[in-house]
């Protein structure tokens, strides 16, 4: 099963699983880098907990996902701006958002599209835009039992530190910040990075 069918079959258990689920100190960090009442786009918002917290924040959000289940959840859960749209195939014009917030999101490209993804994602960040990215640590692409999409396997990037940051620097980031987390389930790489 692919992994927009999955989000769109366990839209509510996956919500369920996740909403409360907040990265307080990743978030706030965030929040710090970027000026108040910044232009955020939320990338695979999922069930729009993330929007909310910005929201909260006094911040124009603006959440969107692949899966159209999941975004019904969103809509249910978040009175905030949602809308379909996968992550390959952003269509935002140039300098569009002073923020731009990945909460494992990535992990579910492919790595052959990483570059261009990238790419777009610095081409609709202002200058001196921030981009938080936080993806699964390892190597290669893989098939993994997805404990929170009914076990079924989906297709994971995993990422080394290093790695990361090169995809990035070659889309013509500055990296601010980088560190690996320990995670519930997997460890995580976390990166800030700024468009210069």
């Amino acid at each position: 099963m692919n992994v927009i069918n999955s989000f769109n079959k366990f839209a509510e258990q996956y919500a369920d699983f996740t909403f409360d689920n907040i990265l307080q100190f990743e978030l706030n960090k965030f929040i710090s880098l970027v000026p108040e009442e910044s232009k955020i786009l939320d990338l695979g918002c999922g069930c729009g907990r993330d929007v909310q917290y910005f929201i909260e924040y006094k911040f124009d959000v603006f959440g969107i996902d692949a899966s159209e289940k999941i975004i019904e959840e969103a809509r249910k859960r978040v009175e905030g701006k949602f809308k379909i749209m996968d992550i390959n195939n952003l269509s935002f014009e140039e300098n569009s958002f002073d923020g731009i917030w990945a909460q494992d999101s990535i992990s579910y490209l492919s790595k052959g599209n990483i570059g261009e993804v990238f790419r777009k994602i610095f081409n609709i960040l202002n200058e001196n835009g921030v981009f938080f990215i936080s993806v699964r640590e390892g190597e290669d692409e893989k098939l993994i039992e997805h404990e929170k999409l009914g076990k079924n396997e989906i297709m994971i990037s995993f990422f080394n530190k290093e790695e990361l940051e090169k995809f990035l620097e070659k889309a013509g980031f500055e990296i601010l910040n980088s560190y690996v987390q320990e995670g519930e389930d997997f460890k995580w790489v976390n990166v800030f990075a700024k468009k210069n």
